[in-house]
């Protein structure tokens, strides 16, 4: 598979992404959030609190994927070892240490107001997680990268 292909694969998938968080924002989670506000009517006040702390998730995610979208440009221009491309792990890198720090803020506000449950807790914890992770390896791969852009440059400069 080629450069062009490659790219070609992962746009693709991103776009599926892309589709799938748009159907999961805007009909499965207002779907569930409704059917949990009729099932316990205490805390259907929560609604649309809610609603807007998983938007913002998603304006996060969106972000994430956009960043990916231009590594994928980058790929795609046989360009792979690239300052963008750096600097998009790194982008990735914040947004997925700031989306972490938003689930913690969700755990205090359920636990504020007495509706953080055992299942939520551990759930969110695991989301933490895998921020987290998310952030170490795209902050090592942008760092690869950068140092794969300089032997480039060095390279380039000696021929």
């Amino acid at each position: 598979m080629n450069q062009k292909q490659v790219s070609i694969w992962l746009k693709g998938i991103t776009v599926a992404i892309a589709i799938m968080g748009l159907l999961f924002f805007f009909l499965v989670m207002p779907y569930m959030a409704h059917d949990i506000a009729e099932s316990y009517p205490e805390a259907a006040y929560l609604f649309w609190p809610g609603m807007i702390y998983g938007w913002g998730i998603g304006v996060i995610c969106y972000a994430i994927l956009w960043q990916f979208w231009k590594v994928c440009v980058e790929i795609g221009r046989d360009n792979s070892f690239s300052k963008e491309n750096a600097t998009s792990f790194v982008n990735i890198s914040r947004l997925a240490v700031i989306m972490a720090a938003v689930w913690f803020c969700g755990i205090v506000f359920l636990a504020v107001v007495h509706c953080l449950g055992p299942a939520y807790l551990i759930f969110m914890i695991l989301l933490i997680f895998v921020c987290v992770v998310l952030a170490v390896l795209a902050a090592a791969l942008s760092h690869l990268i950068y140092k794969s852009y300089e032997l480039k440059q060095e390279q380039d400069l000696t021929i």
